[in-house]
């Protein structure tokens, strides 16, 4: 190694592991969710979706115009799980997982394009998951680059949604430069689902896709979409190009010198309301847009004498073509300098039924590989006394086997014989007593964002939310603030984006709840703040009575966890114990000094112990055991504050 005289460097490994921190402040929400795909214990299924803000989850999550940052319009009912997370990110919450459950029966929306290379092909969209939040969304294929060779041209797909006017307004995604040629690298299909979050895509024949038939809007010559071509010729033709009936028209007469496009919608929608053997009535809009389109929109009008279905009659030829389900109403779907584009609405999404308990369960199992998870929320989900909570208690087996995680119990909404008012109460409540879970109480109102007194007077102005998930986002607040062993409560620990708690607590109730560990939510000097903080074994197991002392372990116990897989498979003997001691003690001294513990000095405050004759025996040697003991003394919160005032009696000058 040493030929020639001369000065060598030598970098040599200290044998210390660098232990970090684990987080403390992922939570994970589960429950039904319109978008998404499930998560099951299958991993080849959908996976739990990472968010860091509010936003995220809106655009991911939410309805696709975005509105109240992902919260939905359930009319007199707000929307459980866009409320959880709204309000853990607004309390101080960063990051989350989204794990989608329901029962599996939904189904995706969709909707067929014409392949404008090949008539006997089609473009089948299917939204990227089940459910109707895709239904009304509009696909719109737009001519680009006209090419000799019709799979070289290239096409824009915009996808969005349709407006009053029928504009596609918002555009929501666009994808630009795609072609129909499979051996390009612009390939339409690889280059659409590798980019999409909102659709998938595949090329076949029409046949192949469910509610492929076609409807088209055809001129007078077939060579462009042109009003005037249309009103010269007298006739605007609606052509069935499915399989079983191609070219079978149903034809609208329109009188001479009918030369704008709002004198063709009126046209159809007057003739259709006419041809009862040939059209069907009820809930289709023609329309002339200021794009200078004709466009026909299912649904649009309230109009009784609009129409939603044309009906091809006689023999072989009958059919039905449903507007809405899904149909592309447009340009001929051909490749010409006169087809500027074509555009299809998606329909047919249904969403998943509610969740069982199995579906929660098996979710559960999915997450056992995601040991990042802090806080388990349940939206949905409160615990009901002699009910079903088959679910929460899921939750809670997971967390007790995980032991790095806490579940936020919520309670019933606070109403009648449901409110708790003395330790009777509480006990009849029967909620769990594990010390890995904690419960708030009373519930929050929170303003309704769609309560408007001129337009939507008819829904309410505020909701009732349950207080967990605000408590989820505060204890991310103060993790960050102060740590984990400080505890999630007292002044610091004001509640954000509520009215208030919808039952006023004073010291009197509180005294009969508290010791039972039921933290609550109070105003003590102004706002409302979080007043406990307290898990619910406060009675059966005291030594893990504090919420930051359940959790402060839970940090310990993973982050050596994660450190200590560096040593697997090492040789076990004094090097590795003495390597063991030596990091685990250099990590507890930085907790330590951070305030993390009890005790001025280390040696009060925590030990490390790893070794032969200390922590394991020959035996354990032999088995393949290492053994490392970490002991800590718990920061406990001040909870309690006496102040003793004395007179001084006999004090004379």
């Amino acid at each position: 190694m040493y030929k020639h005289p001369g000065v060598y460097v030598e970098h040599v490994p200290s044998g210390l592991l660098a232990i970090e921190a684990a987080s403390t402040a992922i939570a994970a929400f589960i429950g039904p969710v319109k978008r998404g795909d499930l998560v099951t214990a299958d991993k080849e299924d959908g996976k739990p979706v990472f968010i860091s803000s509010q936003a995220q989850y809106a655009t991911q999550f939410g309805t696709l115009d975005g509105a109240a940052g992902g919260l939905r319009n359930l009319g007199s009912a707000p929307d459980a799980f866009g409320w959880a997370v709204q309000s853990y990110f607004m309390n101080g919450g960063s990051k989350a997982y989204i794990v989608p459950i329901g029962d599996g029966a939904g189904t995706a929306a969709s909707t067929v394009l014409g392949d404008p290379s090949d008539s006997a092909l089609g473009l089948g969209f299917t939204a990227a998951s089940e459910g109707d939040w895709a239904n009304g969304m509009a696909i719109r294929m737009s001519l680009a680059v006209p090419d000799a060779n019709p799979l070289e041209t290239t096409y824009d797909i915009a996808i969005g949604l349709l407006n009053d006017r029928g504009v596609l307004d918002p555009v929501l995604e666009t994808h630009t430069g795609l072609v129909m040629n499979s051996a390009s690298g612009q390939y339409i299909v690889p280059k659409i689902n590798g980019a999409s979050e909102l659709v998938t895509v595949a090329r076949g024949p029409r046949g192949t896709f469910a509610g492929s038939a076609v409807v088209g809007v055809e001129g007078r010559p077939a060579d462009g979409f042109d009003p005037a071509s249309i009103a010269a010729n007298a006739e605007l033709e609606l052509t069935f190009a499915g399989d079983a009936v191609a070219g079978s028209p149903v034809t609208v007469t329109f009188p001479g010198g009918a030369a704008s496009l709002a004198d063709l919608a009126d046209e159809i929608q007057s003739q259709g309301r006419g041809a009862a053997a040939e059209v069907a009535r009820s809930g289709l809009t023609a329309v002339a847009t200021p794009e200078g389109k004709l466009r026909i929109l299912p649904g649009a009008s309230a109009d009784p004498g609009t129409v939603n279905q044309i009906t091809i009659t006689g023999g072989s030829a009958q059919n039905d073509l449903g507007f809405a389900a899904p149909a592309v109403i447009g340009v001929p779907p051909v490749a010409s300098a006169g087809t500027p584009e074509v555009e299809a609405t998606m329909g047919g999404g249904v969403n998943h039924g509610d969740p069982g308990n199995a579906d929660y369960t098996s979710a559960l199992t999915h997450l056992r590989d995601y040991r990042d998870i802090t806080i388990l929320m349940l939206p949905g989900k409160v615990w009901t006394p002699g009910g079903d909570n088959g679910a929460i208690e899921a939750a809670i087996t997971h967390a007790e086997f995980m032991q790095n995680r806490m579940v936020l119990v919520d309670p019933p909404e606070p109403v009648g014989a449901a409110r708790l008012q003395s330790p009777a109460d509480v006990k009849t409540l029967a909620a769990p007593t594990s010390p890995y879970t904690a419960l708030y109480y009373p519930w929050l109102d929170v303003p309704n964002p769609f309560y408007d007194p001129d337009t939507a007077a008819n829904l309410p102005r505020s909701f009732r939310i349950p207080p967990g998930s605000f408590a989820a986002g505060l204890w991310a607040r103060i993790d960050g603030r102060r740590g984990v062993w400080k505890a999630p409560a007292g002044l610091e620990a004001t509640v954000r984006g509520a009215l208030g708690p919808n039952i006023d607590i004073g010291a009197d109730l509180q005294d009969n709840l508290n010791e039972f560990g039921v933290n609550c939510l109070r105003s003590i000097i102004g706002p409302v703040v979080i007043w406990g903080a307290r898990t619910r074994a406060t009675k059966t197991q005291p030594e893990y009575r504090y919420v930051p002392v359940r959790r402060t372990q839970n940090m310990i116990g993973e982050s050596l966890y994660n450190a200590l897989q560096a040593v697997v498979f090492e040789p076990n003997e004094d090097r590795l114990w003495a390597s063991l001691r030596a990091s685990a003690g250099a990590f507890m001294d930085t907790l330590h000094r951070a305030g993390a513990f009890q005790g001025e000095k280390a040696s009060d405050a925590y030990y490390v112990r790893c070794g032969l004759g200390a922590t394991m025996t020959q035996a354990d040697i032999d088995a393949g055991v290492v053994r490392l003991v970490v002991g800590f003394a718990p920061l406990k919160p001040a909870e309690f504050v006496v102040v003793q005032i004395k007179q001084i009696v006999g004090l004379t000058a």
